[in-house]
């Protein structure tokens, strides 16, 4: 019996298939190029192995490649009947009840795969993704225990038990075990990912953006170079964010372009043209008719892209879609928090901040049963929230907002810049003065733009009190 490097028994006698197989998946694991053309030659070596296929399959859908991922999967069950094993059997079925829009069904699949072969490291990651999906990141910690305890060496259970970790809210343990698996595989993206994260939830700006900068001088990775350019635009620095954003190679995924300019435009003050956001909403438009291959975190900021073009009927049939979904983890909590928040944006579009507050509230209160992104992809929506009561001079409960961001990163600038609004706009000149020289001081430190406005106005004041 032909057994993989964990043990798994295969389908095939050819140790070529096999060896470009384990390349490949090994490839996609780590978020490194070439994944797709050594699974190709591993179907090459041996016509009959049908994990080749449903591992292109997989990565295919995970890369919006809807052609690639549907004939892969009908390769996959056309040699189903064939294999010898029920795990490979059970991969085969989970690409096909993805290849036919139902989604819930693969993942059972999945997960199932996962439980009973916790060494099976595709099966897990994708479990993984989908307890991402859920905003379900307890269960996630659980699936990389488990599979530690299967294979306590394996670099990638730890880096998804350290990322996992801190999204629970354990951010410094998940950031050491992220670490001390990075320590092991040196050249792996993905566990530079979950570095990253751990180092932008504390606060610790500049060693994120060093670790994604390290990240992507091996490889370029489009959702490292996304992480650098929200990275550079949370700390000021539009015109690198633009050329992240305008000109990145390869380009940035078009939900993650999406999202930088929104942040631009409501949180930094820098609109972006009207003709842009019309090219973004039609290339959104173009994607939808193969809505199965997007995530509803994708989905949304299209939305949010037809909303700003002016396309209002595109945008409330994506509202109708949320709510269509089933309650709950199931979604993500999208059918009902994912729709307020949603909602809220378009009123931010409409001009009508007031609304805004009162539909963003429930999600951004309960932002962390939500699933869709990371917790730090999901900071935009409590940043636009905080920003919305400045807007409208609710100083108590911009205080508030603020000093409990603070508590977890003590670093984060747009909260230390609204307590600054905040004191200045309750006359308290004592406490004004304290945070305007703590925003002066942790700016320089996070790295923020010199230039930017917050700083420039926290620096004068100082001055003029002195």
């Amino acid at each position: 019996m032909t057994t993989d490097l964990k043990g798994l028994p295969v389908s095939t006698a050819s140790s070529d298939a096999l060896a470009a197989y384990e390349r490949g998946t090994d490839l996609f694991l780590r978020w490194r190029g070439g994944a797709l053309e050594a699974l190709e030659t591993a179907a090459r070596c041996d016509p009959r192995f049908a994990l080749p296929h449903c591992t292109r399959a997989h990565i295919a859908w995970r890369m919006g490649r809807v052609d690639i991922a549907r004939e892969a999967s009908r390769q996959a069950m056309a040699l189903s009947d064939g294999v010898r094993h029920e795990r490979e059997r059970l991969h085969a079925h989970a690409v096909d009840a993805m290849q036919r829009g139902e989604s819930a069904t693969a993942f059972d699949l999945l997960g199932r795969i996962a439980a009973e072969h916790p060494t099976d490291r595709l099966a897990v990651r994708i479990a993984g993704l989908n307890c991402i999906t859920q905003g379900n990141y307890r269960a996630g910690v659980d699936i990389a225990r488990r599979s530690l305890e299967a294979d306590p060496g394996e670099p990638q259970f730890q880096t998804m038990l350290g990322f996992f970790l801190e999204q629970s809210g354990r951010v410094d343990e998940g950031l050491e075990m992220s670490q001390r698996s990075l320590a092991q595989d040196p050249t792996n993206l993905y566990t530079y990912h979950a570095v990253g994260h751990g180092h932008q939830a504390r606060g610790d700006y500049r060693e994120s953006l060093e670790t994604f900068e390290r990240a992507a001088s091996l490889e370029r990775y489009p959702h490292v170079l996304w992480h650098l350019a929200e990275m550079q635009a949370i700390l000021g620095h539009e015109r690198m964010t633009r050329e992240y954003w305008a000109s990145s190679t390869p380009p940035l995924p078009l939900h993650e372009r999406i999202e930088l300019v929104w942040r631009l435009e409501v949180l930094r003050h820098a609109p972006t043209d009207d003709a842009i956001w019309h090219d973004l909403a039609r290339q959104g438009e173009q994607l939808l008719p193969d809505g199965d291959a997007l995530t509803t975190w994708m989905r949304h900021w299209i939305a949010l892209a037809m909303a700003r073009s002016g396309n209002w009927e595109g945008a409330a049939r994506e509202i109708e879609r949320l709510r269509r979904l089933p309650e709950g983890v199931e979604s993500g909590h999208w059918s009902t928090l994912g729709v307020s928040l949603l909602e809220g944006e378009l009123a931010i579009v409409r001009g009508d901040a007031a609304a805004a507050i009162r539909l963003m509230a429930p999600g951004v209160e309960q932002i962390h049963t939500l699933g869709g992104g990371s917790r730090e992809q999901k900071d935009i929506f409590r940043d636009v929230f905080l920003e919305l009561h400045c807007r409208l001079g609710h100083a108590q409960q911009v205080i508030a907002l603020a000093q409990d961001r603070l508590l977890a990163n003590p670093y984060h600038v747009p909260s230390l810049a609204a307590l600054v609004w905040a004191y200045a706009h309750e006359g308290n000149a004592a406490l004004h003065r304290h945070a305007c020289r703590q925003l002066v001081q942790r700016a320089e430190q996070a790295g923020l733009a010199s230039d930017a406005p917050e700083v420039l106005a926290a620096r004068q004041a100082l001055q003029s009190a002195d």
